[in-house]
């Protein structure tokens, strides 16, 4: 094979190589940056359920005191009636005691539905502590494992650069440039023609003279329609030919004298 035509073909799957590297190392930051956004809605989830927390806790407070207030009021309105004169004071008075008294039947209930939904509230807490410590232990261990998978990937990039460096010097200036220039359009160079004759990648047939060409693999011929660059690959040999080649070579066949002396050894058995 053409010197140039083998460097391209390792050359290109170089190229994958460090591309597919690339995109690794591009992509770890989005899978912390995912973990942590997972981190922040849990620390988010815990901040809000203690802030509910805390909400009905001020609540209950207030209508606690709201509570004692109007007790003191009902005292100091019975203490009002023991001094009227009049049916009608005594009648407002009874009124502003009743009044009170529904107020503080509303707030003890109030307090009451504080109270149950504290259980919930516990539990809420409860679980979103769990789920941040969770995420937390998860967001750790993707930054150990993105600095290891980069530092790794690094590694390899910088022998593939170097491996790209020396495949690329010793192949002709003109073949590069086209060599690039297909790869910065198609995404692949290099192209496997088979039996059927066409070019694998674009799969249009090529004219017999450029297939005659392309089976020789000592010249760069490109596909006319795709540009890519075109390379042979002979069909793996059948069976018979297989076994005509062990015969030739005398694999897998004894040799007639060894035949020989076998049969005469079964003969005196």
């Amino acid at each position: 094979m053409n010197s140039d035509l083998q460097k391209l073909i390792d050359l290109q799957e170089v190229d994958a190589r460090i591309a597919a590297l690339k995109a690794e190392v591009a992509a770890l930051p989005q899978q912390v940056a995912q973990i942590e956004a997972k981190l922040a809605g849990s620390k988010a989830q815990l901040d809000a359920a203690q802030a509910g927390m805390k909400a009905d806790e001020i609540a209950r407070r207030k209508h606690e005191s709201d509570i004692k207030d109007q007790q003191e009021k009902i005292s100091r309105y019975r203490d009002q009636s023991l001094k009227v004169k009049t049916n009608d004071e005594y009648r407002a008075l009874n009124h502003e005691i009743q009044f009170a008294e529904s107020e503080i039947q509303k707030l003890e209930d109030k307090v009451l539905e504080i109270m149950v939904a504290t259980d919930a509230r516990k539990e809420a807490i409860k679980q979103a502590e769990i789920a941040l410590k969770a995420d937390t232990a998860a967001n750790e261990k993707e930054k150990d494992h993105a600095r290891a998978q980069t530092a790794e990937d690094e590694r390899q990039l910088a022998e593939l650069s170097a491996t790209r460096k020396e495949l690329r010097s010793g192949v002709a200036e003109e073949t590069l440039t086209h060599y690039d220039r297909v790869l910065k359009l198609r995404g692949s160079v290099m192209a496997p023609v088979y039996e059927d004759e066409s070019c694998s990648a674009c799969r249009v047939r090529l004219r017999p003279q450029v297939f005659q060409e392309v089976t020789s693999n000592e010249q760069i011929v490109t596909c006319f329609y795709c540009n890519r660059i075109l390379y042979y690959v002979p069909p793996p040999p059948q069976p018979e030919e297989a076994a005509a080649k062990n015969a030739k070579t005398g694999h897998g066949a004894k040799p007639a004298k060894e035949e020989s002396v076998e049969a005469d050894e079964a003969a005196a058995q």
